[in-house]
């Protein structure tokens, strides 16, 4: 069916005329985020002590700081001369109703690089094909996975590919395992089915075990970041800690609307990263706490182009300064 462009000309000239204002709006908030933000390095220490208190208190998805200055924008080490980086990335294919036959499929793909050697890097493709009762229903339930189960597996698959590769590489020089995605599962932020969201996590922590066992050091990378953990640190700002309550922290959508971490850090520098936050996720702070593998991250200035990207470390990684280093450079 053809699209007549004509009948939409006045909406999108009043498009234009609302996204100059929005931009106009988003500045001024940025603007007054900024101005906080780096007012809070001036008394850090208080500042992380009531967003711990927070943390505890509620389910609060902020971020804490650390040790590290606020607006530190740290350097990072000349590349070793060996060095092996492993990568690993995933797909899925969901099921659908439509087709003759119930089936998902989850591809895994890797690849290791051997710098400092003459040997091309090696790639591997893990592909797999799901059918059977109990690969498409959890529990004899009625209704099939659901896209957010099936990425969850999916996700155990990836780290599993990475825990692999970090045992078979590490023995030879230090080495790194990425991960495009987040450490922190997607399926701790939504509980429709607790039972299986626990097997999963428990699945994903054994796997941050032995890339711990190995001597790997893991990151999870994510490119152009949405998240507003910083952002509701900032929000805390000036707050009586006694009067804080859910819905003052629910005002940061708000206040700070649209408003994002990344926008926070254009101070960074080509290569620097910023400072380390601990990821206040009640999964974080939680079971990967428990576990050993508590979340910190930092903001990276990925080159002359300005990019920026979000990496978080377990907590071995983060009190490694070999380690994390190693993931910086």
């Amino acid at each position: 069916m053809a699209l007549e462009l004509n009948k939409l000309t006045t909406k999108i000239g009043e498009l234009g005329t609302y996204a100059a204002a929005r931009n106009r709006d988003l500045n001024e908030r940025v603007e007054r985020a900024r101005t906080v933000f780096k007012s809070l390095a001036a008394s850090p220490e208080e500042i992380a002590r009531v967003a711990e208190s927070v943390s505890r208190r509620f389910r609060w998805a902020g971020a804490i700081p650390t040790d590290e200055p606020l607006l530190s924008a740290f350097d990072p080490i000349p590349r070793p001369t060996r060095l092996n980086v492993a990568a690993a990335d995933g797909s899925q294919i969901k099921p659908d109703r439509h087709n003759l036959a119930l089936y998902y499929v989850i591809n895994i793909g890797s690849i290791a690089f051997r710098y400092g050697v003459a040997s091309a890097p090696d790639v591997f493709r893990q592909p797999e094909v799901f059918f059977e009762d109990d690969e498409l229903y959890y529990e004899e339930e009625a209704s099939l996975l659901t896209d957010e189960m099936i990425a969850a597996r999916r996700d155990v698959r990836e780290i599993g590919e990475l825990a692999r590769l970090g045992a078979m590489e590490s023995p030879t020089a230090p080495t790194v395992a990425l991960l495009d995605n987040d450490l922190l599962l997607y399926i701790t932020l939504r509980e429709q089915n607790p039972r299986f969201s626990q097997e999963i996590i428990e699945q994903y922590l054994g796997q941050l075990d032995t890339l711990k066992a190995s001597g790997t050091a893991v990151a999870g990378v994510v490119d152009r970041p949405r998240s507003a953990n910083v952002v509701r640190l900032v929000h805390l700002a000036g707050k009586d800690e006694p009067e804080i309550t859910p819905e003052k922290l629910r005002e940061v959508n708000r206040v700070y609307k649209h408003v994002t971490d990344a926008t926070l850090f254009d101070f960074l520098g080509p290569g620097q990263r910023s400072a380390l936050f601990v990821l206040a996720s009640p999964a974080s702070i939680g079971e990967y706490a428990e576990a050993g593998h508590k979340i910190y991250f930092f903001f990276l200035n990925a080159g002359e182009s300005g990019n920026l990207l979000r990496v978080q470390v377990p907590e071995w990684v983060a009190l490694s300064e070999a380690k994390l280093d190693l993931v910086h450079t």
